[in-house]
C-alpha cells in the first residue's frame, strides 16, 4: 500500500472546512477526521501519555494499520491537533478588516477563546511536557504565542478606537498585561483540576470571571459598568 500524498494527508480540505463538514454531516467524516476527533476526546479524558495509538484505534473500531495509514505515530496526531487549535484560535482573535463591523468586545473574545481552550484542554494541561518531548512542537508553540500576542495587540487597538478600553502609553505595561492574559488563559484549568477532580465547565466560567476582574480597570468607565452588571456585581472594591 502506497503512502498518502500531501493532499491526502491534509484531508483534501483545509482544517476549517473539514470541521464544517464534520459538524454538518457526521456521516461524511473519513477515518482521518475520526481519528483526530477521537484523539481530542481521549487526550482530554485520560491525558496524552496514557493514550496510545492502539487505544485510539480500538476506540474507533479500526485496525492499527488503518490508523498508521493516516498518521505514522501519536506525535503526528498531536501536531495536527495543535495546528487545528491554532487555526481556531486565530479565527477568534483575528481583527475584522471591515471597519463597518463592530469589533468583538474583550469579554466576547475571552469567552470564545476559553471555549477553544476547553476543547483542546489537554494541550494547556500538558504543553510543558509535550514541548520538551517534541522540539518541532516547541518551535510551533513559540511561533503560535508570538502570533497570538500580535493579534491581541491588534484587537486592543480596535478596542481603543471603539472606546471600550483605555489607551496605555507604557509599552512595558502593555507587554506585562498581555503576558498575564495569555498565561492566565492557557493555564487556568490546571489550577482547578486534579487527578481526583477533573476540570468542569464551571471551571471555565470561573476562569472567565477571574480574567474579567483582572482586565476591569483597563476598560473605560462605561464598559466597566457593563462588565460589573454581567458578573452580577453592583460594586467592586
Amino acid at each position: 500500500m502506497s503512502s498518502p500524498t500531501n493532499t491526502e494527508k491534509s484531508g483534501f480540505l483545509p482544517i476549517g472546512a473539514r470541521n464544517a463538514v464534520a459538524r454538518s454531516n457526521p456521516k461524511k467524516v473519513g477515518n482521518r477526521e475520526r481519528i483526530l476527533i477521537s484523539s481530542i476526546d481521549l487526550f482530554n479524558q485520560s491525558g496524552v501519555v496514557a493514550v496510545t495509538t492502539n487505544h485510539i484505534a480500538a476506540h474507533l473500531g479500526i485496525s492499527p494499520g488503518n490508523l498508521y495509514f493516516h498518521f505514522r505515530n501519536k506525535e503526528e496526531i498531536i501536531l495536527e491537533l495543535f495546528e487545528m487549535m491554532c487555526e481556531e484560535t486565530y479565527d477568534v482573535w483575528k481583527p475584522s478588516a471591515n471597519t463597518q463591523i463592530q469589533a468583538t468586545s474583550p469579554m466576547d473574545l475571552i469567552e470564545k477563546s476559553y471555549e477553544t481552550f476547553w476543547k483542546y484542554r489537554f494541550f494547556h494541561r500538558e504543553m510543558y511536557h509535550l514541548r520538551r518531548k517534541d522540539p518541532s512542537l516547541a518551535k510551533r508553540w513559540k511561533t503560535h504565542i508570538a502570533k497570538t500576542m500580535r493579534l491581541l495587540q491588534s484587537m486592543y487597538a480596535q478596542w481603543i478606537k471603539a472606546g471600550v478600553m483605555k489607551k496605555l502609553t507604557n509599552p512595558r505595561e502593555m507587554q506585562m498585561i498581555s503576558d498575564t492574559v495569555l498565561i492566565t488563559s492557557s493555564s487556568f484549568l490546571q489550577f482547578f483540576e486534579s487527578p481526583e477532580k477533573p476540570a468542569t465547565r464551571r471551571s471555565l466560567k470561573t476562569g472567565i470571571e477571574h480574567l474579567a476582574i483582572f482586565l476591569l480597570p483597563y476598560h473605560t468607565e462605561e464598559h466597566q459598568h457593563l462588565i460589573r452588571e454581567n458578573l452580577g456585581f453592583s460594586k467592586i472594591n
